[in-house]
């Protein structure tokens, strides 16, 4: 286990976000740039400006605690919001050490994500990278008081040698029968694209202040790779892995792509071969209408995982084009009794109006969650109320079910997040050369249960080639 900043670090505080804001009403949770004063890095042009991909934790044992955090200004540096009101009023922060602009030695970080620990303690996770790609890291924080001050950055998992590839990180997941220990997977990337990797897992004992050296949970075979990977710990305290398989073929559109499950037993030591769940019908790109230009690249590579903690059912949603004759990705969602052993048939979950033009159907970016009394939840975006002589207009939206929600019997409802569309034209524009590319707004949005209903959070443009981050409540 390596360390660095020891210390008990104190965040730069920015403020209050959106003081007395009314309940069911979206509020904004990102504000000025906390990063105006730090030196530009030397990959910010392939990085969205603003704040992106807002991602929430709920406190378990007090559900109108709230965190939400995203990376902001280019990724150099990740800002946590909390509340103790069910999101009425919130209080900024930078979480420190984690970047060179928040007083850390890495350029940039990624795909940050918040965990609540049952003794009220809070950890962020993410993947770190330096602009010159000489290594990478996943790395860890926690605060014992809300983010006003933290214990350090303890890292997870570092590769130095550029030639090994790099290696990126998940949420840290709790395990429900101690509380003391905590679970972080993620992939390792090879240094050649289109090659064989690996995905890995480590695990802490003390809340997430140190880790275990990362043990394999499974390995690519030549001509494949394995990424998106979704952990959650059963109530029996198996672990069960959900990721993307992909096997090479060609260019896109020729790959062949499975969501495939892995288990573990024995706290992670030891994993199972993974169990298909459904062939990945996605058509990869999503789409401008109009212009073809590519919106919200690589989250349909992406799943994610749902458990019900009264029942032990397992949902896992994605984006899939199987319910249109291929011709463009909607959500499909499936469901398991056994613990990821065997699952049902994908069903279509997104609401999306069929008599809209079909490209106008294109549904993305997929969250899941179940609330306290067994609501199943999705929240993906879609084009529904776009029209050709205006901006690309796009929304996000909340589908709910109560049961049965993988048969044909389900009865799912639908909520509109965002009060009015947004131009998806306006969102931080990523060169084609790299990759996300084209408009994008993150590969994740918020999503999690509260005391009666659901919270959510996601990314909007609010200036042009810049986003800001949402929340909404919803019963």
């Amino acid at each position: 286990m390596r360390m660095f900043l020891p210390v008990l670090v104190a965040p730069m505080l920015v403020g209050l976000a959106v003081p007395d804001a009314v309940a069911g009403e979206r509020s904004r949770l990102s504000g000025a740039s906390p990063f105006s004063r730090c030196a530009p890095g030397g990959l910010d042009a392939e990085k969205a400006d603003g704040a992106i991909e807002p991602a929430l934790a709920a406190d378990p044992s007090d559900p109108r605690r709230l965190a939400a955090v995203w990376p902001q200004d280019h990724h150099r540096g990740v800002v946590l919001a909390v509340t103790r009101d069910g999101g009425r009023t919130w209080k900024r922060s930078v979480v420190p050490g984690l970047t060179r602009c928040s007083g850390g030695r890495y350029d940039y970080v990624d795909d940050p994500m918040a965990t609540f620990t049952r003794d009220g303690g809070l950890v962020v996770t993410g993947g770190v990278t330096m602009a010159d790609h000489s290594s990478s890291a996943a790395v860890s924080a926690r605060s014992d008081d809300g983010g006003r001050t933290w214990s350090g950055v303890s890292v997870i998992l570092e590769e130095a040698d550029p030639l090994r590839g790099g290696v990126a990180s998940g949420p840290a997941v709790p395990d429900p029968r101690d509380a003391d220990v905590m679970y972080v997977a993620g992939p390792r990337f090879p240094a050649a694209a289109r090659t064989r990797n690996l995905g890995w897992i480590s695990r802490s004992t003390d809340g997430g202040r140190t880790w275990q050296p990362p043990r394999v949970v499974v390995e690519a075979d030549e001509g494949t790779m394995v990424t998106g990977h979704r952990l959650t710990v059963l109530r029996d305290g198996t672990l069960l892995d959900v990721h993307t398989h992909i096997r090479f073929r060609g260019g896109p559109g020729l790959s062949e792509y499975t969501l495939q499950a892995a288990r573990s037993t024995d706290r992670g030591r030891t994993w199972s071969a993974p169990q298909k769940i459904a062939e990945m019908k996605t058509k990869i790109a999503i789409q401008d209408p109009e212009t073809g230009d590519h919106v919200s690249h690589t989250t349909s590579l992406l799943s994610d995982v749902a458990l019900d903690p009264r029942t032990g059912r397992l949902y896992v949603a994605w984006q899939d084009a199987r319910f249109n004759g291929d011709r463009v990705d909607g959500i499909a969602l499936a469901s398991s009794r056994d613990g990821g052993r065997t699952w049902s048939e994908p069903v279509k979950v997104n609401r999306t109006p069929t008599t809209a033009p079909i490209a106008n159907q294109q549904a993305f970016t997929v969250s899941a969650e179940v609330g306290r009394d067994g609501t199943l939840a999705v929240s993906y975006s879609d084009f529904r109320h776009n029209d050709p002589d205006v901006p690309l207009l796009t929304d996000r939206w909340l589908a709910h079910c109560m049961a049965l929600c993988t048969s044909p019997a389900a009865k799912w409802r639908e909520k509109r997040l965002t009060t009015s569309s947004f131009d998806m034209r306006q969102a931080p524009r990523i060169p084609d050369a790299s990759s996300p590319r084209g408009f994008f707004l993150g590969e994740q949005m918020g999503l999690v249960a509260t005391r009666h209903g659901f919270a959510s959070a996601w990314a909007a443009p609010d200036s042009p080639n810049r986003a800001a981050a949402y929340f909404r409540t919803t019963p």
